[in-house]
């Protein structure tokens, strides 16, 4: 098998195209230059194909992944706002991308071929939604929406079309600002990581979705003004990470109960302004980079215990925000 790391910066406009080895070792394979800022990235469930949002001439670029995991595009799709994130149906069916400066949510079809098709439903009436999850068993959209302190959920019908489930609506505390979301592996549990206030809260993936805990990223006592931005959960469920931005750090969280419960560990000192990192296919490295050292790091996690270990760095584009992983069977 065969990994491969796509890296996306939008201020060169780049996507880096990177071979890892078994050590964590990164191999540069491509790099592209897109027609728009580069951000969110997410790959279909067969592994064929990578959707990618730009802008300011807002669309969704849908590429075509070869056996070597280079791209090659195949559609380009204008949709009507920013995308600030791509989320995928687990059937590959709909993309689901909520805009952050337009607060919408937009959902697009996918063809056979695999390509992006025009907007069939846009959803205007949310205050900053910044990404979206699809439940375990498919059928719920769950959207934080961090203008408005609640995470909106959806049901999704056999034509990809959302409705609100307004009396599911979870709302978090005032000012946390939800912003994105992980699931546990065990399908028990999920996490929202809040922006403003530098939070998680754990949710019982039953519904009514009941809170079960949040915790502070930022050490206790710490100087910085909360800004966090990414969360990620290792495929086994074991440890969960989160970074934030104004200290530049990655802090780990032990998961036990079930999912339900986080365990603060160590924080680790990171690129600067982390504004994206994410898990390999195989749990066994963590990906970060910074938004203003134009770097990625890549740390190896130690399967016991999820300490972090640093390996290496190597530069990719300005301005870099966003990692995807890809594991490709041979």
């Amino acid at each position: 098998m065969k990994q491969v790391v796509y890296v996306a910066s939008p201020e060169s406009k780049q996507i880096h195209v990177w071979a890892m080895d078994k050590k964590g070792k990164l191999t540069l394979l491509q790099q592209l230059t897109l027609p728009g800022e580069v951000q969110p990235m997410q790959i279909s469930p067969d592994g064929r194909h990578l959707y990618v949002g730009i802008r300011p001439d807002f669309a969704i670029i849908t590429y075509l992944i070869s056996a070597e995991g280079k791209l090659s595009q195949q559609a380009i799709t204008a949709i009507p706002a920013t995308p600030t994130h791509i989320e995928i149906d687990k059937l590959g069916r709909w993309l689901f991308i909520p805009s952050y400066h337009q607060g919408n949510l937009v959902v697009l079809p996918i063809n056979q071929q695999g390509s992006a098709q025009p907007a069939i439903q846009v959803i205007g009436d949310l205050k900053h939604p910044h990404a979206s999850g699809v439940s375990f068993d498919n059928s719920r959209l769950f959207v934080p929406c961090l203008g408005e302190d609640h995470i909106r959920i959806y049901a999704i019908d056999d034509n990809g079309h959302l409705t609100e489930q307004v009396a599911d609506r979870i709302t978090t505390n005032q000012g946390a600002g939800p912003r994105h979301l992980a699931f546990a592996p065990n399908q028990n549990a999920f996490y929202c990581l809040n922006e403003l206030d530098a939070t998680i809260n754990v949710y019982s993936a039953c519904e009514p979705y009941q809170q079960r805990q949040n915790c502070d990223i930022l050490p206790a006592g710490s100087k910085y003004k909360p800004w966090a931005a990414d969360i990620h959960i290792t495929p086994d469920g074991c440890h969960l990470y989160a970074s934030e931005r104004s200290a530049s750090i990655i802090r780990h969280f032990q998961v036990t109960a079930e999912g339900l419960v986080l365990s603060p560990m160590k924080t680790y000192a990171t690129e600067t302004q982390p504004r994206g990192f994410n898990i390999d296919q195989t749990g066994h490295f963590l990906l970060a980079v910074g938004q203003k050292s134009d770097h990625i790091a890549v740390y190896k996690i130690d399967a016991l215990t999820g300490a972090l270990q640093t390996l290496a760095r190597y530069p990719v584009g300005k301005g870099p925000m966003w990692i995807t992983t890809h594991l490709i069977k041979d």
